[in-house]
């Protein structure tokens, strides 16, 4: 089996200095009147109104570690001790066993700020051993930025992508990290491969090695991959070599035929390429959430139909199909492809694995056609650059 090496290191910082700490804004509120809240056994119930049990449990569902649904308040059951124990996991208080103990109340009593998005939420955990406490959620800042204030520092992202992690004088522990998207199609052409190769198209792959027609989940990992810097990227020899190495990672062993591949397969190859997946499931995706990832800088692997599911609702498989840049002509079902970017102009920039000439401008009426009955989304992103 090949192994993809990716480029992510460990983050390894120093302890941090004695310096100043901001007041706190914005974010859900504090466990505020923690009155009773240390006494709470298993099982216990509210003798009134806004007893400690309720206050805990709205608490909790405030900071995002418990989802009451249409439950009512007021009993400490075994859901809201598993929320107590994710609590506790989080601050990183031991043991972690979903009991109110004095440090877990005094924590509770501090400001909680989880993150906005779980892409912020892999550069908080990378970075917090040198920007300390969260201290604010993700909030405009200049020039229509997002910022999230720690401790001791600041991460921020600028429109288009660019990742900014910085101290409190403004110096950058590391170098800002670029968008991983692309703007033109000449920029998403330098990372496309095909997934198999064709006599007369072979620019994207030269077909020296073929295990089906199966293989746009591994394709558009390979593709995604390199758009953010985790695996260099295959020229036509070498695309082959690639996606069966994908592959094999994702089934764990060495395959020699192609398979359709889930959506937490395809994270998985991305986690195993070295890059961040972060897995969006079919009913939260659409393409509003598209946007919002390549908004972030953030190229996404998409499932879709690319033929539309009958002819009043087409996506972009027979446009592509018409201009001789489409290896099927018929509708097949769901396929994945990797979305690189998005144009001045709105289209987007899709990397197809089934187009051997290279990817295609889409519509943003094309794309609302494949995402409709869609297979799910892996938004990919780069490693935290260790603090050197």
């Amino acid at each position: 089996m090949r192994r993809l090496q990716g480029l992510a290191k460990p983050v390894t910082v120093a302890p941090p200095g004695p310096l100043a700490t901001p007041q706190p804004t914005g974010g859900p509120p504090s466990l505020t009147d923690a009155t009773g809240v240390g006494d709470i056994v298993s099982n216990q119930s509210d003798k009134g109104q806004e007893g400690p049990v309720t206050r805990l449990q709205k608490f909790l569902e405030g900071a995002g570690y418990l989802d009451m649904g249409n439950a009512a308040y007021g009993t400490f059951g075994p859901k809201s001790q598993a929320a107590v124990k994710d609590f506790q996991t989080a601050e990183g208080i031991t043991p972690a066993d979903g009991k109110l103990t004095p440090a877990t109340v005094a924590a509770m009593q501090r400001p909680q700020h989880p993150a906005t998005d779980s892409t912020m939420g892999v550069l908080a955990d990378a970075y917090a051993p040198q920007l300390g406490r969260p201290m604010s959620p993700l909030e405009p800042g200049k020039d229509g930025a997002m910022v999230q204030r720690f401790e001791r520092g600041t991460l921020t992202r600028m429109p288009g992508g660019e990742v900014r992690v910085q101290d409190l004088s403004g110096k950058n522990l590391v170098p800002p990290t670029p968008p991983s998207t692309v703007s033109t199609l000449e920029e998403a052409k330098a990372l496309h491969v095909a997934q198999w190769g064709e006599t007369g198209y072979k620019d994207f792959n030269d077909a020296s090695e073929y295990y089906g027609g199966n293989d746009c989940g591994p394709t558009s990992v390979v593709i995604a991959a390199a758009a953010v810097g985790a695996m260099e990227h295959p020229d036509a020899a070498g695309a082959g070599e690639a996606i069966d190495g994908v592959r094999d990672n994702i089934l764990d062993y060495d395959s020699n035929t192609s398979v359709t591949m889930t959506v937490d397969q395809v994270a998985e190859g991305v986690t195993e390429a070295g890059a961040v997946a972060t897995l969006v499931r079919k009913n939260k995706v659409d393409v509003a959430a598209v946007d919002d990832a390549l908004s972030r800088g953030h190229p996404v692997i998409l499932g879709g139909n690319p033929f539309g599911y009958d002819p009043e609702h087409q996506a972009w498989g027979p446009t592509a199909s018409a201009a001789d840049n489409y290896l099927m002509d018929h509708n097949f079902g769901g396929h994945w492809v990797t979305v690189t970017g998005k144009t001045e102009s709105g289209n987007y920039l899709v990397n197809d694995p089934l187009c051997p000439k290279g990817p295609i401008e889409v519509t943003p009426e094309q794309m609302a056609e494949y995402v409709d009955g869609n297979l799910g989304m892996v938004e990919v992103s780069p490693k935290p650059v260790p603090v050197s």
